[in-house]
């Protein structure tokens, strides 16, 4: 199934707001290397070389559109006009589109239909996930060229040893410590970040949800307070780090080592059972969690992929 390309409607300006994401935030740093820029089997593995750290190009932002939405009802209709279904995205029909919800709809609460409000709450949430795993993927795929480059005995340019040290200062780890970052960056899988989000909001009607943009119970600095974000992409991706960094999580992060060092698709009914810590609950909340992913079956969404543009828009006036 294809996505139907939409004309913005003069129409719909009422109905939401679409911006790119780029015009939100700071452009990620670019390089002006190509695909071609590591040949690095073409060259003496004794010889040395200041090379770029990847051939991976830069996520192109302006690719994706921030909605702003005022209610769940109107949300739906644009996910039905762009052909955005679940069930297509689990049967492997159909890319997740680059819609990006800023916040959560104000209504979701009084909707009369559970099933409903669970379809605006997962098709809302999924894009934002993948996009935050966009961008771990895009730094993961970076360390691993830089990681090929040092087992030939090849240096990283300078500006790769400067990202480096960048991103070992977000992660917390030694600076240059390659293998230590990789433990740390890697993505999280959308059927665990999905059904945490879902049990920690009340599939985002909480007040933390629609006051705070914050769907994963995350405290700023005590129990009691809790965190609070500009958009609802924020608060997913401080809670990927969460996961990435807190020592309280090494254990996902090694038995997420583990799936990939088996070479085995990262599952997070299997990595829900590392946080016992990620509440006061214990177990209890692993349950309640893995009872989300099953029985919603969210474990069908972790192969799930962003569509690679703008390939649906806002639907034509009639």
């Amino acid at each position: 199934m294809q996505f139907r390309v939409f004309r913005p409607a003069a129409a719909l300006a009422g109905l939401l707001l679409i911006v790119p994401l780029a015009a939100l935030a700071q452009p990620a740093a670019s390089t002006d290397q190509t695909s071609a820029e590591l040949q690095v089997a073409d060259l003496p593995p004794s010889r040395e070389q200041a090379l770029p750290a990847s051939a991976v190009p830069p996520i192109d932002k302006t690719s994706d559109l921030v909605l702003k939405v005022d209610s769940a009802g109107k949300l739906s209709e644009i996910f039905d006009s762009a052909d955005y279904a679940l069930a297509d995205v689990r049967d492997g029909e159909a890319d997740v589109p680059r819609l990006l919800v800023e916040a959560m709809p104000g209504d979701l609460r009084h909707l009369d239909s559970t099933d409903l409000r669970k379809d605006v709450f997962f098709n809302a949430l999924l894009p934002l996930v993948l996009r935050v795993n966009e961008d771990i993927r895009h730094d993961r795929d970076r360390l691993l060229a830089l990681q090929g480059l040092q087992r030939l005995g090849l240096a990283p340019s300078a500006e790769s040893r400067a990202w480096l040290t960048e991103l070992s200062e977000r992660y917390d780890v030694a600076d240059g410590d390659i293998d230590a970052l990789l433990l740390r960056v890697d993505v999280i899988p959308p059927s665990l970040a999905l059904g945490q989000a879902a049990v920690e909001s009340g599939w985002g009607t909480s007040y933390s949800a629609q006051r705070r943009n914050a769907l994963f119970g995350q405290t700023a600095g005590s129990a009691v307070r809790y965190a609070a974000f500009d958009r609802l992409i924020d608060g997913v991706a401080s809670y990927a780090r969460n996961l990435n960094t807190h020592p309280a999580y090494a254990g996902f992060r090694a038995r997420r080592a583990a799936l990939r060092a088996a070479r085995l698709e990262l599952d997070g009914y299997d990595l829900a059972s590392t946080l016992t810590r990620y509440s006061t609950r214990g177990t209890a909340y692993i349950r309640d969690v893995r009872a989300m992913i099953r029985g919603n079956d969210l474990a069908e969404l972790d192969s799930a992929r962003l569509a690679a543009d703008r390939a649906i828009g806002l639907p034509a006036a009639s």
